[in-house]
């Protein structure tokens, strides 16, 4: 019984211990907490001096506008102190900052809908909070943050979890999102509608259940986007597709945007997909397991540049796509592409893919490293859809053909020049019809006559 006791005791001791430490820690950490807000925000209005505070349970919404309200009108940046708060369908105010300490500050949504909305503003401006959407129920283009033709926002250091729509739904607008994480939306982390120029750069984005980053506008057009050095993991295609769903990064009908330096893990489909976009950049990109292709350009474009990239596991690595559609011209160059496997076409029977970089027209593929690729390190072309290919100075090794080109009447010329292929199973260099071999290996003999095909000096073991 003593022995019983005494352990009951050593066990009080250290539970108090334990809620002392616990204690002094959140106490030590809200001090701590005090200057880093201060110094984001000198000048600041306090929301407490508002009349808002965190921890005081139900809905705050009115009393956020108006402490939002004040702050604005005041010039002001609202500081915001560490703690829970509870809003929705907050309507910001022209030149609305909110400011609180990053992971900290937490802003609960307390109904479904936006917890934040701004329309017609020409800047807002938010730091340091948490954004948690509670995965109540969001539309298909519905944001945790919406915003519709506001000219310029500054979104750096928040964390946004479990959205019932998107993260950030945003139409017309222009500005950017730097430094942030965003989890677990039920559409995309950042959907962006006939955007401005915006910014996407230096954030994480993780398990969002159909896209990353989407870029789009309702007619093709200049956009201006740059998606940059995010971290980019777990894309989901909830709502299934062909396509449109499961990829990192999403760009649609929209030119001139640059897609660089973003490390992508695990996309359902695409770690970055093109589609009727031109003058388009994908540079530098980490791109490991894919569930379909690992770079896509498809459809009526005219203009890609297609460079610097690692493909590690995908379906297909490089995919530049759709002639018939009018997709054409780019540069593929430097990219390094490995692992490509079999899966089953979604949308006809029997199985394809495995290719590692796949074209079509006025394309050039030069220098650039394709192994282990279950079907084709290279693949020009499709049944009579292909026009001046260049293929010269890359190394393929370990796929069932090296190089296939299409030798059906009436296609454009390509020349497959200078190349080193080691280890094809089915052929260095092989024309095809379709999906049927027509030649022999032309690797080291040559084009053997076809029209408008040029294959010479390529090293083949």
């Amino acid at each position: 019984m003593k022995r019983e006791r005494a352990a009951e005791r050593f066990r009080d001791t250290v539970d108090q211990a334990r809620r002392r430490l616990a204690l002094g820690l959140a106490a030590g950490l809200a001090a701590a907490a005090a200057p880093r807000l201060a110094d984001a925000a000198p000048g600041g209005l306090g929301a407490e001096a508002a009349g808002l505070k965190p921890g005081a349970g139900g809905d705050q919404s009115r009393a956020f506008a108006r402490a939002l309200e004040r702050a604005a009108r005041e010039g002001r940046p609202l500081t915001l102190a560490p703690g829970v708060y509870r809003a929705a369908r907050i309507a910001l105010p022209e030149g609305a900052a909110i400011v609180g300490v990053p992971e900290m500050t937490r802003i609960e949504l307390s109904e479904p809908g936006p917890l934040f909305t701004g329309k017609g503003l020409r800047r807002v401006a938010m730091r340091g909070l948490l954004l948690d959407g509670s995965n109540l129920p969001g539309g298909l283009q519905a944001g945790l943050i919406q915003l519709e033709d506001v000219a310029a926002f500054a979104f750096d250091e928040l964390a946004i979890e479990d959205a019932g729509g998107s993260g950030l739904a945003l139409f017309r607008s222009g500005g950017a999102l730097r430094g942030s994480r965003i989890a677990n939306a039920r559409q995309s982390g950042l959907f962006a509608m006939d955007g401005r120029g915006i910014t996407v750069a230096d954030n994480v984005i993780r398990g969002c259940r159909n896209n990353g980053v989407v870029i789009r506008r309702t007619a093709k057009g200049d956009d201006g986007a740059v998606v940059s050095r995010n971290r980019i993991e777990d894309t989901g295609a909830l709502d299934g597709g062909l396509g449109w769903n499961g990829n990192a990064v999403n760009v649609s009908k929209a030119s001139g945007v640059v897609v660089s330096g973003n490390a992508i893990r695990r996309s359902a489909f695409t770690a970055v997909r093109a589609h009727e976009s031109s003058d388009v950049v994908i540079a530098d990109n980490l791109c490991l397991d894919c569930g379909e292709t690992g770079l896509y350009v498809e459809y009526g474009f005219s203009g890609a540049v297609v460079s610097g990239n690692l493909v590690d596991g995908a379906a297909n690595g490089v995919s530049i796509a759709n002639f018939n559609e009018g997709g054409r011209l780019a540069a593929v160059t430097g990219n390094v592409v490995r692992n490509l496997f079999r899966r089953k076409h979604l949308d006809r029977p029997g199985e394809g893919y495995g290719q590692g970089i796949g074209v079509e027209a006025d394309v050039a593929v030069t220098g650039n490293v394709i192994e282990n690729a279950a079907s084709f390190g290279v693949h020009a072309g499709w049944g009579p859809y292909m026009r001046d290919v260049a293929i010269s100075g890359n190394i393929v090794r370990n796929c069932e053909v090296g190089i296939g080109v299409s030798v059906v009447e009436g296609v454009g010329p390509a020349t497959i020049v200078g190349n080193t292929v080691t280890g094809s199973r089915k052929g260095a260099v092989v024309g095809y019809r379709w999906a049927d071999a027509a030649t022999p290996d032309l690797g080291s003999a040559g084009s053997g006559g076809l029209p408008g095909l040029t294959v010479a000096q390529n090293t083949v073991r």
